[in-house]
């Protein structure tokens, strides 16, 4: 039996909210080099306010994340006094900016120890709704990873049942014989079961209780990613 296991990345491999905090604390210092007050005149805050006037005008944008933080970064820059083709310019360099920082992740201790050992006897995937490149040199795990599959790129995001469908597909498996991993009740376990896969919850040291609202359960949960090979065996037939 070919099995498939696919990870989530925020959160499951790593802690995303330091990453973004310092990708954040990166661009203002970018902006500020190159256009004196425009940090000050649009913050953090402010940029998440264009952000969710972005959203609700353009829905449909809601998957892809890069898309987002680029619209954000042109309307900011033409809010500043920009010409509109210098602010889409200059928009999309800071973008490049700013993924390059979202790499710059703290795995979870025991990640790569883990992937080592699973690498052995499966295929390896993942499936995100983030940006993050899990090939990037400074993310530093590509050599475990078949293949991963982006929201932003794939324009469909979990729990849409279609996103593990294609990783399916690529891996060139049953949906049954997909496992995925992920930390979000919802984008994860839901998303991943509903698909008609098998799905783990990691709840990183038990510290969520599960709630009815977030329907079904999963199939299994871990609280340390040491517990996944054996949690992995004991869900095959």
């Amino acid at each position: 039996m070919s099995v498939l296991i696919t990870f989530d990345l925020d959160n499951t491999l790593w802690d995303v909210a330091p990453v973004i905090m310092r990708a954040e604390y990166a661009m203002e210092s970018w902006f500020e080099e190159r256009f004196p007050g425009f940090s000050h005149q649009h913050s953090t805050l402010a940029r998440e306010a264009l952000r969710n006037n972005i959203l609700s005008t353009k829905p449909e944008l809601a998957y892809n994340l890069t898309a987002v933080r680029l619209a954000v970064y042109k309307l900011a820059l033409k809010q500043f006094g920009l010409p509109s083709e210098e602010a889409d310019s200059v928009a999309g360099a800071a973008l490049a900016h700013f993924c390059e920082w979202r790499q710059k992740v703290d795995l979870y201790p025991h990640v790569v120890d883990v992937l080592e050992v699973l690498r052995q006897d499966y295929a390896l995937a993942v499936i995100t709704n983030g940006n993050a490149d899990v090939f990037h040199p400074y993310v530093g795990l590509g050599q475990y990873f078949d293949f991963a599959i982006r929201a932003d790129e794939v324009g469909v995001a979990k729990p849409d049942p279609s996103v593990f469908m294609i990783a399916a597909r690529n891996a060139g498996v049953d949906i049954s014989e997909l496992i995925h991993i992920g930390d979000h009740p919802t984008d994860d376990v839901f998303g991943s079961s509903n698909a008609g896969a098998k799905s783990v919850w990691f709840n990183r040291h038990g510290a969520q209780r599960w709630s009815d609202d977030w329907g079904g359960r999963s199939h299994a949960e871990i609280h340390s990613l040491l517990e996944l090979p054996t949690v992995i065996q004991s869900l095959l037939p």
